[in-house]
């Protein structure tokens, strides 16, 4: 070929000439492979049709979906026994999703408290402005629920380990009297139960097969596992689904296939990372459990929280990595501390990473709760918050145990 009869670059064909044409099955990567397209050609209108109908496979635009979403999606669907899943920009917008998908206005969303204080915000503030009520329920206390259900109520929020005091809601108890009060829940009637699961994440529990609706995750966490990716998860039951992909595209709640690919490497190492992780924060917490710095402690790992029993019966033979303890002499001692942790302990409103991180709520995923608010929760200033990472376990005691000497400076 000469001149400027060149082929279109597609065209071009790089197999040496004196190469034989293999006559055996293609290669595959060994790993999920990345797809940075943002859009994808079609053959004629007829398949464009299709595409966007759902009716044939593949993808068209990357707000639609692409191919890292759907394989993480499909992996998680079938970790948690879910019909249903997908991969969302963020935790929040798994929240945002299903309130957008299932609510109207005059619908009521009863709070398992506590809860992490953005989904409170969420509902309370943003929410509310759209005609959405609301009303708090202690999550743990069963009358309390059987109360709260006299009305009729269109959506129950809880988390299967509450943040920040590590409480461990009944979910079995909790959906069974949603559904017994507000009718099995459908796109378009009933009670729905929406779990979130990100301090769990399915290694511990599956709340699916404990009769919630929805459960969703902050795959930034746990999952993840490296502090490099940003999604959510929502997944549940197909009699609930009816509007959920819709939604998270009408409102640009996509993920990026960047965030998926670092999520997927992650899901492969989760159990692992788990279980190490759990098996640290459980000697942690036996080892300071008696300290004198400490006021209060939570992990349900230990036989002395409140809802050990139910976490035994709940989780899978673990209880996680997260641990609370408050400090006596309160904001004073914590800032000591987390001085004192510093180079060792990140003090990073996050978790679920493989180094260890300490957070304060009051100062950041409460910090728009009243004091009387943070009294009512059994949070202080002294209030401090755990994600227990994959560090030898006597390093990690050691550096407790310093900081907490310190704190009583």
């Amino acid at each position: 070929m000469t001149g400027n009869n060149k082929p279109p670059l597609d065209d071009v064909r790089y197999q040496h000439p004196e190469q034989p044409i293999a006559r055996f099955p293609k290669s595959l990567p060994q790993t999920e492979p990345l797809h940075l397209s943002g859009v994808w050609r079609m053959e004629s209108t007829e398949q464009a049709d299709a595409l966007l109908a759902g009716t044939a496979p593949g993808f068209v635009y990357r707000r639609e979906g692409h191919p890292n979403a759907t394989s993480l999606a499909e992996a998680l669907r079938v970790v948690h026994g879910a019909d249903e899943s997908i991969v969302t920009a963020q935790g929040m917008s798994a929240i945002s999703i299903a309130a957008m998908a299932l609510l109207k206005p005059g619908d009521r969303v009863l709070l398992g408290q506590p809860v992490y204080g953005r989904t409170s915000f969420f509902i309370k503030k943003d929410l509310a402005r759209w005609g959405i009520e609301f009303e708090d329920v202690n999550v743990t206390d069963t009358n309390a629920w059987i109360h709260a259900f006299q009305k009729p109520s269109r959506m129950v929020i809880i988390e299967t380990i509450t943040n920040p005091r590590l409480n461990v809601p009944d979910i079995e108890s909790i959906a069974h009297l949603a559904h017994l009060y507000g009718g099995r829940a459908t796109s378009e009637s009933g009670t729905v139960v929406l779990v979130d699961n990100t301090f769990a994440t399915p290694v511990l529990c599956q709340p699916l097969a404990l009769g919630a609706d929805l459960v969703m995750e902050s795959l930034s966490k746990f999952v993840c596992g490296h502090a490099d990716a940003m999604l959510g998860l929502l997944c549940g039951r197909s009699a609930v689904w009816n509007r959920m992909r819709q939604t998270m595209v009408s409102f640009g709640m996509t993920s990026s296939p960047l965030d998926c690919w670092l999520t997927q490497r992650g899901l492969a190492s989760l159990p692992v990372r788990m279980a190490h992780a759990a098996s640290s924060a459980l000697e942690l917490a036996k080892s300071i459990e008696d300290h004198p710095a400490i006021n209060q402690l939570d992990y349900p790992g230990l036989p002395s929280h409140g809802d050990h029993a139910i976490a035994k019966k709940q989780f899978n033979g673990t209880f996680g990595n997260m641990l609370t303890f408050q400090l006596n002499g309160g904001l004073r001692s914590a800032q000591r501390f987390i001085a004192a942790v510093a180079s060792d302990i990140p003090f990073c409103p996050t978790l679920g990473e493989a180094q260890t991180t300490l957070s304060h709520p009051a100062s950041t995923s409460h910090r728009s709760y009243s004091e009387e608010q943070l009294e009512s929760l059994g949070i202080n200033g002294g209030t401090l918050r755990f994600s227990v990472g994959l560090e030898p376990n006597g390093w990690l005691t050691e550096k407790f145990l310093l900081g907490l000497s310190k704190s009583m400076s």
